[in-house]
């Protein structure tokens, strides 16, 4: 029986320790799947190592487990990068590549490889069972099988320990696959063309086990929770499980489905948040993507959800065939008019493979980029810069900023004071293994030394630049360490440089694959497309504006006796955030964050020196937002 090696990748994020909700779910359910075949060894890669590690460390972690078959969960986020690390351990050694997931299509040419041996489409269960017990199946190069019955019994990975989910104390929580609609930029459906439920003992069990467990939330995964037959009666269950509220629920919705009772049923049972897919309110759209919307019952069952405390997060989308720049305003307004803007999120249309806008993009007269996430780039209806405009008109309307820079860190040091002459790497305990999240090049140091640590970086990561350090030396310094992690994103910060940097002439050198995966995502971030990978910051005690063009920000030094006041910070909103570097004792660092924490952190970028305190700031001003167990700072 061959040994099994399963993987996903996470979501690319901008600051070290934020979450990715990079959970493995499928590979978990793989791993069931095959627990009553004898001799079955499967291994996951750990949430924590899989969620921050640099590309050459992750490749080298992953061959470490010296796999006969290495196994992919497959995204449009980590697609590119999947492909690097298969081929990274196919020629490292002799083993076989599996890819699987919602990427993989028939029609996704992107993700054909010489390097991966077969392709799974759709549910991956009952083909995982038949590739590890039948030579020949992987001959076939690719094959699709359905579940035959096996989801609907089985238990969640959880109760078996398959998953670990104290990274982010979050549970996933599957209650059905496929989906009752057919909407056209949507790949739910995916192979399946019926719907199966989880029986619903199995998910009260999981549901009792993350009580006992005290895990705080569970994300129920279906695309229309509504879908559920007996929805009501599980519900009442739930609630008689989470009677004390210990677990916050939350997940996806049509919001015509909610009535009074439903919505009375959802707040007992402990659910928090919902999303709930409007898209657009122009009729024209709405047919062509296939999805009919009653407007008016749309909104009381939103209502009803808001008045029981429970928030519906509203998604909207810029480009649909169909739509135009006052069609989009027009949902705008219709979201803001109802008092449904508290938490919305809007997405420029992505083209999906296996979609049926995919399939009917000539006909549908849609532009889109041909790597991921296969953004629209203009419409018989929007031009490219109508999707400015929109995002601009919804900001405004909603109060409210859909892509806002990465969070401020520049912290440099551990506990002691210090000039950064004289700082050292800060490295990160997981897994077992020590890892560099902040280079500091504060000396010219040996390119082997560079060389060794460049396959020891985390994702993403942070090079600390001193101003000793000439442009030369600089680019060969991310020339290696680019090489080596050409997926990971990064951020280069100079403290005091005699001049500004030359971003442009810097990013020239790099080696990072490109279209990276964040300049899309982040497209609309700034005007222009381009780099959205690697972030530039400069910090200084001068002042003056002088640093301030895409992916680059300029943040102002703090060295000053005494730590600053709200009146003192706002002096510095011309720029992009202040570095706190104050001689004042930890203990009066943190009495300063509790007095004033989320009333700075609202109005102003902020980070400290010393990264423990850092780690603390980003803890106490974006609770939600970070794992705090992850960020283990070492020297």
């Amino acid at each position: 029986m061959p040994s099994v090696a399963l993987c996903q990748l996470p979501i690319p994020r901008q600051n070290f320790g934020r979450r990715t909700g990079n959970i493995p779910l499928g590979a978990a359910c793989l791993k069931l799947a095959v627990k009553d075949i004898p001799n079955a060894a499967v291994q996951i890669l750990p949430q924590d190592l899989a969620a921050y590690l640099g590309d050459a460390a992750l490749a080298e972690h992953l061959s470490g487990f010296k796999a006969d078959i290495y196994g992919f969960t497959v995204f449009s986020w980590n697609l590119q990068r999947s492909l690097y690390v298969a081929e990274k351990l196919k020629r490292a050694g002799n083993c076989r590549i599996v890819f699987g997931g919602p990427e993989i299509t028939p029609d996704n040419d992107l993700a054909h490889s010489p390097f991966v041996d077969f392709y799974a489409y759709g549910e991956g269960e009952a083909i995982f069972r038949r590739l590890l017990q039948d030579a020949d199946a992987w001959s076939a190069g690719s094959g699709a099988e359905g579940a035959a019955g096996w989801f609907r019994t089985a238990e969640s990975p959880y109760l078996g320990g398959l998953i670990d989910p104290s990274i982010e104390n979050l549970m996933l929580l599957e209650t059905q696959r496929g989906c009752p609609y057919r909407c056209g930029f949507c790949f739910y459906k995916k192979s399946r063309q019926g719907l199966v439920f989880a029986e619903a003992n199995n998910l009260l069990r999981a549901v009792a086990w993350a009580a006992e467990k005290r895990i705080a939330e569970i994300y129920l995964l279906d695309p229309s929770l509504n879908a559920r037959p007996r929805l009501k009666e599980l519900l009442a269950e739930i609630a008689r499980l989470n009677s004390g509220r210990g677990i916050r629920l939350f997940s996806e919705i049509r919001a015509e489905a909610v009535d009074d009772e439903l919505a009375d049923r959802l707040a007992a049972a402990g659910f928090y948040w919902f999303e709930i897919g409007l898209q657009s309110t122009n009729p024209k759209a709405l047919k062509l993507m296939n999805r009919p919307t009653r407007l008016r019952r749309f909104v009381e069952g939103a209502q009803q959800l808001k008045a029981r405390g429970i928030t519906p997060s509203i998604d909207l989308i810029i480009g649909l065939p169909g739509d135009d720049l006052q069609g989009f305003r027009r949902s705008v307004d219709f979201v803001a008019d109802h008092g449904l803007q508290d938490d919305v999120q809007i997405f420029p249309l992505s083209i999906l493979p296996g979609t049926d806008f995919r399939r009917r993009h000539r006909e549908l007269g849609l532009l889109f980029e041909n790597h991921p996430p296969y953004t629209v780039t203009s419409s018989r209806g929007f031009g490219p810069e109508d999707f400015l405009q929109a995002y601009d008109y919804a900001e405004s309307r909603l109060d409210t900023v859909f892509f806002p820079l990465p969070d401020l860190d520049v912290s440099w040091r551990v506990d002691a004071a210090g000039e950064v002459g004289a700082a050292t790497d800060l490295r990160i305990a997981i897994g077992g293994g020590r890892y560099v999240a902040k280079l500091m090049l504060n000396r010219k140091r040996p390119l082997d030394e560079i060389r060794r640590l460049a396959g020891q970086l985390t994702q993403p990561y942070q090079l600390l630049v001193g101003n000793r350090i000439g442009a030369a030396y600089l680019k060969s310094v991310l020339a290696i360490i680019t090489a080596e992690n050409p997926f990971t994103p990064l951020e280069v910060v100079f403290f005091e440089p005699s001049e500004p940097p030359r971003s442009c002439a810097l990013l020239a050198d790099l080696h990072l694959r490109r279209p990276h995966f964040l300049d899309g995502d982040l497209r609309f971030l700034f005007a222009k497309p381009g780099n959205r990978a690697v972030l530039f910051t400069l910090v200084s005690v001068d002042r003056r504006p002088r640093f301030q063009g895409d992916m680059e920000r300029q943040v102002f030094w703090w060295r000053k006796p005494m730590l600053p006041e709200l009146e003192d910070l706002q002096e510095f909103e011309d720029l992009d955030g202040v570095l706190i570097d104050a001689p004042a004792s930890a203990a009066k660092i943190r009495a300063w964050q509790d007095r004033l924490g989320r009333d700075a952190a609202e109005k102003h970028h902020i980070s400290f020196a010393d990264a423990r305190l850092q780690q603390r700031w980003v803890v106490l001003a974006s609770p939600d937002e970070y794992v705090e167990n992850v960020m283990r700072w070492e020297v």
